[in-house]
């Protein structure tokens, strides 16, 4: 049979007969015109809209092996990408008459190929008791590729791309039904996987010599892979680097796809890590400038949004982490979502990444907003990008203080503290000078809005120095208000979190412990075994005495009800952190003070709460930002440099299913990008070998 003939026959056949049909003696005569069909003929339950008239099953579901008759599912799966592979061989031989000879007879032996995979497949359904037919089929691959206008374009598409992403699926389903003792299953898939490689191989030969790149860059694939396709889809489960050697992709290149991210149709939250939040919205109240720190944190961990994010998410920034680091971090179990360069021009006037979900900046002010609002017309629901000047005021600390006298006032618990040590407003030097010398303790005069223990001043024994009346005057003038509180006697710092969403929404995330350096400024967070390095009365205190052991997570939950209902009354949506204290008052017993601040934007604390599900819960981890002088205290000229006698000294182990760290440390900022701000996790069995594990690299912990 003529192959032309062949391929007409399989593509609008309506029987087993003819998509089975077997070739015999190969012979091509191209023709002149060609009807092609909007879509494939197919036997009865295997159309491609039986979806619409059908209650699809999900592949999630089968997947999960509950049963034989899952199991069964799983290939049905499997068959109908192999039957949609056969139709668009067949379509691309029939719209590519003057495709050079040795690729249609190549493509003419894939195509066999896939006749066997769906006939070895069928066979094993019948064996289980499933029917080819019997669940509604998915139309994905013919849509993505029907309209391919070229042959490298089929190459691009079918071959390295969903073909590739079997190198993936074939293997790692193999060694499922290896493990469940399905023998026969596992030996199909394991012979298909071998035909999936020549097949990716016979693609990627063609798409060199149609492109003229003798390497095949990834730049040049991601540029000729026809829409609405992306590299996602060249990936399946697990990834499969010694497939894709075989097959003849270059080392970058398989690098470059490993670390790869897209949404696969999920509208994706954008995020974007503003550093300088507070700052900046002081700054407009004011006139002033950012200080080159504080932008320079910005800048540094600009990627820092990469470890809350989800796969289809994306993420902001100036220039994208470099390979390498990625590598790292998916290889120790993090999912990694999509960077979007804006260069250092902040430009977002074109966006090619479809319609968002949601944009997520670090915290809401007028840079956000301005940075953000290009990409406001791309959101789902077409959600206004806005800023408004009522949202500063949660930002204050003076609403916090006002906050706190509401909250003790109607929940007297004895383990909370009273209102005495709630903080006072004050709008005139004299004011504060009052309430030192009244009591003659040690207070905190605090600037109405800053962030990380910026903007205090520290009296002790209620004698407040000349150099600190200056200060305080000229905070006065400039903020016209400051609040004085009782600088307690801390034991530690903790943090409740709590997102505010839609029709008012509030959603409890849980509690965590952080710690701050000498001058306030945040340096860690507990990710996991929070407790760790306390007295046993600490630990009895904040487990309630063995009374009320929820007693944290209860507060945390009034807490997010009762802060989160009068921050959604003022129209704000998203996250929330509640920095709060546990201290010794005068007779030396433990109180907590349940609201220190309030922040309306996403927290160092939160960020370290979300590496719980990273770390193996019996484990002691704790999340650092270090700072350059730390790294050349150390020795070491650059964070590059410490960052590779760190990593290479304590390695990455990863728990049995390779989804944990279970010890070791691990940069989670790229250290290539830091110039004076990095991030660490750091994991052992104890708070003591994590101490240990980070001095002997040169590291203090120092909390």
């Amino acid at each position: 049979m003529e192959i032309n003939e062949w391929c007409e026959r399989i593509l609008l056949g309506s029987s087993w007969e003819d998509k089975l049909c077997e070739l015999g003696t190969y012979e091509d005569f191209k023709r002149k015109e060609i009807v092609l069909p909007a879509f494939p003929g197919r036997p009865p339950g295997l159309e491609l809209d039986e979806w619409k008239k059908r209650e699809r099953t999900s592949f999630r579901e089968v997947g999960k092996f509950h049963s034989e008759k899952e199991r069964g599912l799983v290939l049905h799966f499997f068959a109908n990408h192999e039957l949609l592979a056969v139709e668009l061989m067949a379509l691309a031989i029939l719209k590519f008459q003057d495709a050079p000879a040795n690729f249609r007879r190549g493509v003419v032996q894939t195509l066999k190929d896939e006749q066997r995979h769906v006939r070895m497949y069928q066979k094993r359904m019948a064996d289980i008791g499933i029917e080819f037919g019997q669940i509604p089929v998915s139309d994905y691959f013919w849509r993505a590729l029907q309209a391919m206008n070229s042959p490298k374009d089929f190459v691009t598409g079918l071959s390295m791309t969903l073909e590739q992403a079997n190198l993936d699926y074939s293997l790692h389903y193999a060694r499922i039904y290896e493990k469940i003792q399905d023998k026969e299953t596992a030996d199909i898939l394991n012979r298909i996987y071998k035909d999936e490689v020549s097949h990716v191989k016979h693609g990627l030969i063609w798409f060199k010599k149609w492109h003229e790149d003798s390497i095949c860059s990834w730049k040049s694939y991601v540029e000729a892979l026809p829409k609405p396709l992306t590299p996602a889809r060249a990936k399946g489960i697990g990834f499969n680097r010694e497939g894709r050697i075989k097959a003849g992709f270059s080392t970058e290149f398989i690098d470059e796809l490993e670390v790869y991210s897209r949404s696969r149709g999920r509208c994706p939250n954008v995020y974007w890590f503003n550093g300088n939040c507070e700052e900046q919205i002081t700054n407009c109240l004011y006139g002033q400038t950012s200080r080159t720190p504080i932008n320079q944190l910005g800048s540094d961990l600009r990627a820092l949004p990469t470890l809350i994010c989800k796969n289809h998410d994306i993420v902001l920034v100036e220039k994208k982490p470099t390979v390498n680091f990625l590598k790292k971090l998916r290889r120790s179990g993090f999912t990694l979502p999509e960077y979007v360069e804006y260069g250092y021009q902040n430009n977002l006037s074109v966006w090619n990444y479809g319609i968002i979900q949601e944009l997520r900046p670090w915290g809401w002010n007028t840079e956000s907003t301005n940075f953000l609002k290009p990409l406001s017309k791309y959101t789902k629901h077409d959600r206004r990008v806005h800023w408004d000047h009522k949202w500063k005021t949660l930002y204050s600390k003076i609403w916090s203080a006002a906050q706190l006298h509401d909250f003790l006032n109607t929940h007297k618990e004895p383990w909370l503290c009273d209102v005495e040590v709630v903080g006072v407003r004050c709008t005139k030097t004299e004011e504060v000078k009052k309430i030192i010398l009244k009591n003659s303790g040690n207070f905190l005069i605090k600037t109405p809005i800053a962030s990380s223990g910026r903007g205090q001043i520290r009296v002790k024994n209620g004698h407040i120095r000349a150099d600190q009346l200056t200060n305080l005057e000229k905070i006065i003038q400039k903020h016209g208000e400051v609040i004085v509180e009782p600088w307690l006697d801390k034991v530690l710092d903790l943090s409740f979190h709590f997102d505010i969403g839609e029709n008012e929404e509030i959603t409890a995330i849980g509690w965590t412990r952080f710690c701050t350096n000498t001058r306030g400024q945040y340096r860690a967070t507990f990710v996991s075994q929070m407790v760790a390095g306390l007295s046993s009365e600490t630990k009895q205190f904040l487990y309630g005495n063995g009374k009320n052991p929820r007693q944290l997570n209860r507060l945390g939950e009034t807490l997010s009800r009762i802060i989160g209902r009068a921050i959604a009354k003022l129209g704000y949506m998203g996250p929330v952190g509640i920095d709060a204290l546990v201290y010794r008052n005068s007779n030396q017993e433990l109180l907590l003070k349940p609201i220190v601040e309030i922040n309306p934007r996403w927290t160092m604390g939160r960020l370290g709460h979300s590496l719980k599900s990273r770390v193996n819960s019996a484990r002691t981890a704790i999340w650092l930002i270090l700072h350059k002088r730390e790294a050349i205290s150390a020795g070491f000229n650059s964070f590059v440099e410490w960052a590779e006698h760190i990593e290479k000294s304590n390695p990455i182990e990863l728990t049995e299913d390779k989804e944990q760290i279970s010890h070791g440390i691990l940069f989670t900022t790229d250290p290539i990008q830091s110039t004076t701000f990095a991030t660490v996790l750091i994991t052992a069995k104890s708070l003591e070998e994590c101490e240990e594990m980070a001095l002997q690299s040169g590291l203090k912990i120092s909390i």
